[in-house]
């Protein structure tokens, strides 16, 4: 296959989900405007999206597709006619959707995530090319192209997902990008800049004199000890003469007010001020960024956070458990540095603990973490 870059002029992305999944592919999008400068790029997107996406300087066009309202048994049970109204809603919306992604008249598609749906969605465009990856023989039948992502897991997912637009892309760019494909973009407008850092000033805060803390992850086995982060958190307080802010995402303030809670009452036995324990308001993905690039570092678990912080240009320290430290890590080692156990039970890929020790993150050592930040702050 040798298509020309002239002849793509409509081109889409569908990486709906998941938000650090949907920042790294940030890469596709640069790669396909320098290939195809003058193409209309389209990207459909889960709603979820729609704070990283929105006025990305890559794209012409964002699309969100509908989404049903999760209900709960109980509701189901109690209104089944209100019920059946969203569901018709539901598949109206839908319909509509699918009907006008079939007349979009897209000339190239890249699936980046090739899921039963977006499987549908690709071949439903009618694109005479179509690339995706390899997953199930199930979907293959939606591509042109398929991708071997057997290699992908020595690279950074960023890097990784240029293979998609081989045979396009130049073996040169797709082996060595330019540094700014790897960044991840995210908007930050000056009024989000100004309203963070009187933030920051409210919660007596100041400029690299504080880290940002981020003990939550939307899977378990992905998290490391809250215990451990407390602990991390006095040290730093104790030993660094730092100041820790607990960052937090929807349905995640009740633990992480614990998490402070715990270390508050440990400063209070030691006499040092419970102040040097923050937790600030729900922010923003933008705001999230700003805010973490003000901070001295940002620690936490590889979840979507981390990829904000990254993309806001903070310095990170990222604790891996049981996925691959150099997937989710950004390779410039000045700025980011991964913290993984190089031996024992690590590293499965699964998202349930197989030995049910979850010895992956549970014997990761507050040592290890605090030698990672200590390390990335003197750089």
């Amino acid at each position: 296959m040798s298509e020309s870059p002239q002849e793509f002029k409509k081109i889409l992305i569908i990486l709906p989900r998941q938000l650090g999944d949907i920042l790294l592919g940030s890469s596709i999008a640069f790669a396909l405007r320098h290939l195809y400068p003058n193409a209309h790029i389209t990207w459909i997107a889960h709603p979820m999206g729609r704070q990283l996406l929105e006025g990305h300087p890559a794209l012409n066009e964002v699309v969100y597709y509908p989404v049903r309202k999760r209900r709960g048994i109980k509701n189901l049970l109690t209104k089944p006619l209100d019920n059946l109204r969203d569901l018709i809603r539901y598949l109206q919306l839908e319909f509509t959707f699918l009907k006008q992604l079939r007349a979009s008249g897209f000339d190239f598609v890249a699936d980046a995530i090739c899921t039963p749906k977006t499987a549908i969605m690709t071949r439903l465009t009618s694109a005479g090319v179509r690339h995706g990856v390899k997953t199930r023989w199930n979907r293959d039948w939606a591509y042109t192209r398929l991708c071997d992502t057997t290699e992908w897991k020595n690279y950074y997912a960023a890097h990784a997902r240029l293979r998609l637009l081989s045979p396009f892309l130049a073996n040169q760019l797709i082996d060595e990008p330019p540094a700014e494909w790897l960044n991840s973009w995210i908007p930050a407008p000056v009024p989000t800049q100004e309203r963070m850092n009187d933030l920051i000033r409210q919660l007596g805060l100041a400029k690299n004199n504080f880290v940002v803390l981020s003990p939550t992850s939307r899977r378990p086995l992905r998290q490391w000890p809250a215990e451990h982060f407390v602990e991390l958190a006095l040290r730093l307080i104790t030993q660094d003469g730092l100041k820790v802010c607990w960052f937090w995402g929807p349905g995640e303030l009740e633990f992480v007010h614990s998490i402070h809670a715990s270390l508050s009452a440990k400063l209070k036995e030691i006499g040092i001020t419970p102040e040097s324990s923050v937790v600030p308001p729900l922010l923003t993905l933008s705001e999230a960024a700003v805010f973490s690039a003000e901070g001295l570092v940002w620690i936490g678990n590889t979840n979507g956070l981390s990829h904000v912080a990254v993309a806001g240009g903070a310095r990170t320290v990222q604790i891996f458990g049981p996925t691959s430290a150099i997937n989710w890590t950004h390779p410039d080692r000045n700025m980011h540095i991964p913290v993984q156990r190089s031996q024992g039970c690590v590293r499965c890929e699964s998202n349930h603990c197989k030995t049910g020790t979850h010895e992956c993150m549970k014997m990761l050592s507050v040592d290890e973490v605090l030698s990672a930040v200590r390390a990335i702050k003197t750089v």
